[in-house]
């Protein structure tokens, strides 16, 4: 949702396509068995028998139904573990916290005569889609812009903006839904488009600034940061915004947002305004606290809005500096890993 923001791409919901029919399966599956999740021959819904050489579904229509083992549609690199039926899911989850699931085939929980229920458009790691999952994705990129299409051409004229829904925790009105969308300068450690305005730190380095390093640090090395992985805390980079002299721009931070391994920082935003050269003090200092660390037990880029609409924290010139601080007790790392960095207009100007 931020990278999609930063670039004014449309958001698309795959949860909301998806989930509501991995909740209804969910529920059906609970009626007929609340600690395995596995359904017997009477569920399924082709020739009233289990045919494991088609992609046959139970109790909800395919792919919302359960489905065989497919393991020829996760990609390789989710695939250690093979599949994972959907009992395993909900039971790593945590999301059943009265009962305890009894998933393991092996160990004999899914009684004679009844089948586990295997998702198909999950991977195994219940995050990740499967190559089915993909295709579901991209058949609703494309029927939106299809249809979107066909909208305009049937009209005779442009879409008109004020029939498009409004994402409602994004913005209030479509002036101001305009104004966020509209990043003035993102500064990125990826290159998403042809245009590429790269991350760097600003240069000379100043005194005292160390301990983050540009690397990628997954398995891959497909993915790139700043990162800071200092147990002592205490690490610090420094980059800037430079953009013309206006009353109100709002400046944000991309970080790597992850269930185990990180840290706590501040992020201090100096407005310098129209004085590029520093001569004088800083107009005004914003600081925020953020904290890497989340429970969904997924890692992914995320938006943190550092100076707000209604107070100009930055006019101009801005110099945005991390300083992490010392891990904290029972925490297993202490990384902060920086992405982006970005700006735009303030919506309150436009109200």
């Amino acid at each position: 949702m931020g990278v999609a923001q930063h670039y004014q791409i449309p958001v698309i919901s795959y949860a909301e396509a998806l989930f509501p029919g991995f909740w209804r399966l969910k529920q059906k599956l609970e009626e007929i068995d609340e600690q395995t999740y596995s359904f017997g021959n009477d569920q399924w819904l082709v020739n009233n028998g289990v045919d494991n050489s088609n992609i046959s579904s139970a109790v909800l229509p395919y792919p919302h139904g359960c489905s065989p083992c497919q393991p020829e549609h996760i990609i390789e690199q989710f695939r250690p573990g093979g599949c994972k039926s959907m009992c395993t899911f909900l039971d790593r989850s945590g999301i059943i916290k009265e009962r305890k699931l009894r998933c393991n085939a092996k160990n004999g929980d899914i009684p004679q005569g009844r089948y586990e229920c295997y998702v198909p458009f999950f991977a195994h790691d219940a995050i990740h889609p499967s190559a089915v999952g993909h295709s579901i994705a991209k058949d609703l990129i494309v029927h939106t812009l299809a249809s979107a299409q066909q909208t305009s051409c049937n009209d005779g004229e442009s879409i008109i903006k004020e029939e498009h829904p409004l994402t409602t925790f994004v913005a209030d009105d479509f002036n101001q839904l305009q104004v966020r969308s509209d990043y003035l300068v993102v500064k990125d450690v990826a290159r998403i488009f042809s245009r590429f305005d790269k991350l760097e730190r600003i240069s000379p380095i100043p005194d005292g600034e160390n301990g983050f390093t540009f690397y990628a640090d997954d398995s891959l090395k497909q993915r790139p940061g700043w990162i800071a992985t200092n147990p002592l805390g205490n690490s610090r980079i420094t980059f800037n915004i430079d953009l013309p002299l206006d009353n109100c721009y709002a400046v944000y931070l991309a970080i790597l947002r992850s269930y185990n391994g990180m840290g706590t920082f501040r992020v201090e935003v100096k407005d310098y305004g129209n004085d590029r050269k520093r001569k004088h003090p800083p107009k005004k200092v914003t600081t925020k606290a953020v904290d890497g660390l989340w429970e969904s037990p997924i890692s992914v880029w995320s938006d943190v809005q550092v100076t707000e609409d209604n107070v100009s924290g930055c006019t101009g010139y801005c110099e945005v500096t991390i300083i992490t601080n010392p891990q904290e007790k029972e925490r297993d790392g202490n990384k902060v890993k920086v992405l982006t960095l970005s700006a735009r207009k303030c919506s309150s100007t436009y109200n």
